[in-house]
């Protein structure tokens, strides 16, 4: 299996045609024209060894192989750490039908640069082909600490939790806190298929077995993926272990039905679906206040009608369930109603209001179906009803 990963990694770069990416400029017409030796000559001195460079890339590129490996060759001998020149001679050689010598010229520009993309390319290209694990991660760990080549380091990171040495190397790079850490966490939120979820796992194990700190953030980026693949209950008791929920506030529905813990929540504190969740642009404007029941949940008179107030993924089981609020405030008309939809679909379940017609908040009942509705989203939505009354909400149940 890890070497049809690693062939894996090798055909993404292959396929996407970045295994080296040189671009052909005006040089390279000018030098495939001359007929002056002297160009050349004088490109390829100790005086001018980064234009030599150049210029042997731009001969490579118009197809002139033998003419930019004679360049790149006296480029190297004028100034033999000049890890592009290396690059070209190498590419050249390898054109020319000595591949042998080619990947030893290559495999020595590699080492020299570390910072020369099309050489970082080859390399983690080389070391895939290889089936060598180490290399390829710290390659593509070199090419992502300098933003070059997102494309291919994102699709090499997220294919390497799938292999042991890949995924083992991967918890190595994440030790060191790179730059790309929390990219690649953004990745597993947004792009992680469905079959790597046990590779996910994995990694999250080998990270621990190092004693590596997990941020919040990136646990639950990986738990919002789970949802993504409407894998909602094992999102959700990944969500209780990681986070320490006891499994009595858990059995409740709504989870934090008195808004106590989403009061004493501070605001920048990342939360899981299964939580109470307030979109960021309604920060200050929703509150949290204590009264005479305990915390309670304001809803605020200004808002747009339609404008979701709170929100949270619920795991309930096939039947009829009843909707309770306890509510402050005066009489009239509710400003607010609760709905709750069906996921995966997102289709909204039918709602019985038990208190007619214009009061969706005090009491309802709603039928989830046998099929179709793994998971549940409840929300608190604006109502656009005059008069609409002020009102606070202390309590949520559902039976």
């Amino acid at each position: 299996m890890g070497r049809r990963y690693l062939r894996t990694i090798a055909a993404v770069l292959l396929g996407g045609a970045l295994s080296w990416q040189i671009v052909v400029t005006g040089l390279a017409g000018l030098a495939e024209r001359s007929a002056n030796p002297r160009l050349l000559v004088v490109m390829g001195t100790a005086t001018h060894p980064d234009a030599g460079a150049l210029l042997a890339q731009a001969l490579l590129a118009a197809g002139a192989a033998a003419k930019a490996a004679d360049v790149a060759q006296a480029v190297v001998l004028a100034a033999p750490i000049n890890d592009r020149a290396m690059r070209v001679l190498g590419l050249a050689t390898e054109s020319l039908g000595n591949r042998p010598a080619g990947v030893r010229i290559m495999r020595q520009a590699a080492e020299l640069g570390w910072r020369d993309t099309p050489t970082q390319l080859w390399a983690l290209r080389d070391a895939a082909l290889r089936d060598d694990a180490i290399p390829v991660i710290q390659r593509a760990d070199a090419l992502a600490r300098r933003n070059r080549s997102t494309d291919i380091t994102r699709a090499v990171f997220l294919a390497a939790v799938n292999e042991p040495r890949l995924r083992a190397a991967l918890a190595d790079s994440l030790a060191l806190q790179p730059v790309w850490r929390p990219a690649f966490f953004t990745d597993v939120h947004e792009r992680l298929p469905a079959t790597s979820t046990e590779g996910m796992e994995a990694l999250f194990r080998e990270m621990r077995a190092r004693r590596l700190s997990i941020a919040p953030t990136e646990w639950l980026n990986y738990i919002d993926r789970l949802i993504d693949l409407h894998d909602y209950v094992r999102a959700r008791n990944l969500w209780a272990k990681m986070f320490a929920v006891p499994a009595t506030r858990i059995a409740a529905a709504p989870y934090d039905s008195d808004f106590a813990l989403i009061a004493a929540r501070p605001d920048d504190k990342p939360a899981s679906q299964f939580e109470w969740t307030v979109d960021p642009n309604l920060a200050g404007a929703v509150t949290f206040a204590g009264g005479p029941n305990g915390t309670a949940l304001s809803i605020p008179s200004d808002l747009n009608s339609g404008t979701v107030i709170v929100s949270q993924l619920l795991i309930l089981g096939p039947g009829v369930h009843t909707l309770t609020s306890r509510v402050g405030g005066n009489t009239g008309t509710p400003a607010a109603g609760w709905g709750i939809a069906c996921l995966p679909s997102g289709k909204d379940l039918l709602r019985r209001l038990a208190h007619g017609s214009d009061d969706a908040l005090l009491t309802l009942s709603f039928d989830i179906p046998n099929s179709g509705c793994a998971a549940q989203r409840l929300t608190l939505t604006k109502r656009d009803q005059l008069p609409a009354r002020t009102l606070s909400v202390e309590a949520v149940r559902i039976h």
